[in-house]
């Protein structure tokens, strides 16, 4: 075994881990991050399947370029920014069916926004502009907050303080009663509002409202977008930034132990290869950021440690899952009539915007006559620098559970697994009348897919779930990178919010927090 020093140790890429470690080793920090896979990225990764790229997760994320987007100032800090290149989706999205009943299209822009929804809802439009207002409001003042504790400036957090004024009101309700306090029975416009809801989560009645608001405001106020080249870009980028300053990141190692002291601070971990699995090394680290699931670093530590980290987050619900359908094209689905980057179908037996996910346990059987809600992503939409040529890619996403698979044999899985494919292709070919003679591949990554690659409990691609706080506003925000482990900080989505924003923010905040400790223990 040999030993080895960093002051910080990142277990594991994803964006979470790669924002935390490029913060630090930006900040002047050696940092030492481990992937037990063979690629970086995790979710934020493209992979080839034969001769298709499928794109791990990223179909769509808020644009960067606008300043007050959440990712801007982070990415800006590590002067990675502009050496990405940022594709405009166009509308936040397509939606149809449902409550909704003909086709409505979300435009980018507060202002853009409410004159679409009051056109189409023209006895709500006062209401649409409250509401809109109170979204803009605190998708600001987060904005505002930031700027003020990194700047020292009082003036911004009194306005800071001002505009969290709607969020305070509302810190404690779901999605679902602020859409009832707002348009009552108007089914349709919350599900125009609130369409694309499976990037958060899968119940407006569980879903925290202020969360809604910061993710859907940051879209509405910067558009969405698209990486060219994918996803893997920007994971690449931030990787980089470690190694650029004399950091190291190494794939296929897989973590063994996470070492505690007599204090019960995190002080050292324990890898080996995945594949030879007999070169076991250990490495000091002042500080730990875990960019795994809680559980999965509490099942690294032993029992004294384990048991405080159960106690603080085992009882916590788990966020929902997805499954990807994703087909290979011989030609762009321009070609059929599929020229929007994000179409969302919705079911006709679903009436209400609350029974928004009653189809995450359509997989538990085999396909009925009707496709529960799912999203349509279609990368060539945009110049996306991957599907220029075939086998183009095109993605269908729903919600999942791991529980639809278990007890499974694999031969009754694969048979599920086609069976789903082919409803999902005749409903693409009812859409797109063609689209089955485009098709020359195809594959179905569920819930158990989302589990065994992202190594996440229940398949829970955001995290926890994102329930309304039980405190109010003055308690702060509920969920944070610490943990109970002196020295271990959560840099993931189990650490903050949801999505490729929620992680990054999760991420950086987890360095904000090891960042205060290494002073301390320098100065000490």
């Amino acid at each position: 075994m040999t030993d080895k020093k960093f002051d910080a140790v990142v277990i594991g890429s994803g964006l979470g881990g790669l924002t935390a470690g490029a913060l630090l080793a930006n900040a002047g920090y050696s940092v030492c991050l481990l992937e037990r896979n063979f690629s970086i990225g995790g979710a934020a990764s493209v992979y080839k399947v034969g001769d298709l790229w499928v794109e791990a997760s990223l179909h769509q994320t808020s644009d960067a370029r606008n300043p007050r987007d959440v990712k801007h100032h982070i990415l800006s800090q590590l002067g990675i920014l502009d050496e990405i290149e940022w594709q405009p989706t166009g509308p936040l999205y397509k939606a149809q069916g449902g409550p909704l009943g003909d086709a409505f299209e979300l435009p980018v822009g507060f202002e853009a926004a409410h004159d679409a929804l009051a056109a189409r809802f023209p006895d709500k439009s006062a209401a649409i502009k409250r509401f809109l207002g109170e979204v803009e409001q605190i998708h600001d003042a987060l904005w505002t907050m930031k700027q003020a504790r990194e700047q020292g400036s009082l003036a911004k957090f009194s306005r800071g303080l001002w505009e969290v004024q709607p969020a305070a009101d509302g810190w404690m309700h779901s999605l679902d009663e602020i859409f009832t306090r707002d348009f009552a029975g108007a089914e349709g416009l919350k599900a125009a509002l609130g369409a694309n809801l499976l990037y958060y989560g899968d119940d407006p009645r569980k879903l925290w409202w202020i969360y809604y608001a910061l993710a859907q405001g940051g879209y509405i106020a910067s558009g969405g977008a698209y990486i060219k080249g994918g996803s893997r870009q920007l994971s690449l980028k931030l990787a980089k930034c470690i190694t650029k300053t004399g950091g190291q990141v190494r794939m296929g190692r897989l973590v063994t132990a996470i070492e505690t002291d007599a204090d019960g601070n995190a002080v050292a971990i324990r890898h080996v290869a995945r594949r030879a699995g007999d070169n076991e090394e250990r490495i000091e680290a002042r500080v730990v950021m875990a960019n795994c699931a809680p559980s999965v670093a509490a099942s690294l530590m032993d029992a004294p440690a384990r048991a405080k980290m159960d106690a603080a987050f085992a009882s916590r619900p788990l966020s929902t899952s997805l499954y990807s359908a994703n087909f290979g094209l011989s030609a762009k689905p321009a070609t059929v009539g599929a020229t929007d980057f994000l179409t969302i179908a919705m079911p006709s037996s679903m009436k209400r915007f609350d029974q928004y996910g009653d189809g995450a346990t359509a997989m538990a059987g085999m396909p009925g006559k009707e496709l529960p809600l799912h999203a349509v992503s279609n990368f060539t939409a945009v110049d996306s620098g991957l599907w220029d040529e075939p086998p183009i890619l095109l993605s269908v996403l729903g919600l999942d559970r791991l529980d639809n698979w278990k007890g499974l044999s694999k031969e009754e899985a694969l048979s599920r697994r086609e069976a789903w494919l082919d409803a999902i292709q005749a409903r693409l070919e009812r859409d797109y009348p063609g689209f089955s003679g485009l098709v020359t591949s195809r594959m179905l990554l569920n819930a158990f897919s989302m589990s065994s690659y992202l190594n996440t409990p229940e398949g829970a691609v955001y995290g926890f779930a994102p329930l309304p706080p039980d405190e109010p506003i003055l308690m702060g925000f509920p969920r944070t990178p610490a943990t109970p482990i002196g020295g271990l900080f959560l840099a993931s989505a189990f650490g903050g919010e949801h999505g490729f924003n929620g992680a990054m923010l999760s991420g950086a905040e987890a360095a904000r927090l090891a960042s205060r400790r290494l002073e301390a223990t320098t100065e000490g």
